[in-house]
């Protein structure tokens, strides 16, 4: 109640409310456990008693900001990488090259492939409005001029149309961050398991996120049907083992 007086002080700033609200959402299913089973990253891959993992203090996007569930998504990214140590990592949606930076620093001995649309391209699938925004905004700059940046793969090419025969059943460890709409979020998900082996990770961004509900939605129908899909507490991050 406190906070929905609270947001009556943005009704006349529409994009303020927008963005409150739906943060408040966001954080209303994470604390009462709604959707996804939550689940840490220790409690589903193997580890020792302690890890190191490494963050880039000096790109413009850290994640470590005022969203908390920013944090706990790069963190537990990198712990999969460090508990999973892949030697092969594919990444759909390279963005600015944020993920695939620490992909390859925790993983000092796997190639990170990061697929994206060539500039001013589009997707043959349906897009959100948040994925049109991004098309605009490649930069994959973070990685380069880096040393890890001699293990990360650039592909460029639509997700829905791209020839994944070089990978598959290759890939220990698939991130999708691509497209967020379901039809999007579907077709990756399948492509990955393509690509993919018994043992491999996959884990998909923006889960519980208003907005971009094309991710919530087909991941809950996945979970049902292929295997168990968990949530990192707190975060959007999503994540599941292929069984053997």
């Amino acid at each position: 109640m406190g906070s929905n007086l609270r947001s009556l002080s943005k009704v006349s700033k529409p994009r303020q409310l927008v963005h409150f609200s739906t943060q408040s959402l966001f954080i209303y299913d994470s604390l009462f456990q709604n959707g996804l089973q939550q689940r840490n990253i220790r409690d589903i891959l193997p580890h020792n008693s302690k890890t190191d993992i490494t963050l880039f203090l000096d790109c413009e996007e850290f994640w470590i900001n005022e969203l908390s569930c920013s944090a706990e998504d790069i963190v537990s990214l990198c712990l999969i990488t460090r508990l999973l140590k892949p030697k092969q990592i594919f990444e759909i949606g390279t963005l600015h090259g944020y993920t695939a930076l620490h992909f390859a620093a925790n993983a000092p001995e796997a190639t990170v492939y990061t697929l994206d649309l060539p500039p001013s391209g589009h997707g043959v699938l349906r897009t959100t409005i948040v994925d049109d925004k991004l098309v605009d905004d490649q930069n994959a700059d973070f990685f380069s001029g880096r040393p890890e940046a001699r293990r990360i793969v650039r592909l460029f090419g639509d997700s829905a149309t791209f020839d994944y025969g070089p990978f598959r059943q290759k890939i220990d460890f698939f991130f999708i961050d691509g497209a967020h709409s379901s039809e999007y979020v579907r077709n990756d998900t399948l492509k990955a398991l393509e690509c993919c082996h018994a043992g491999s990770v996959i884990a998909w961004h923006d889960y519980g996120r208003s907005g971009v509900n094309g991710v919530s939605s087909w991941l809950h129908q996945f979970s049902k049907s292929h295997f168990p899909v968990y949530r990192v507490p707190s975060g959007s991050l999503a994540f599941g083992v292929v069984p053997g």
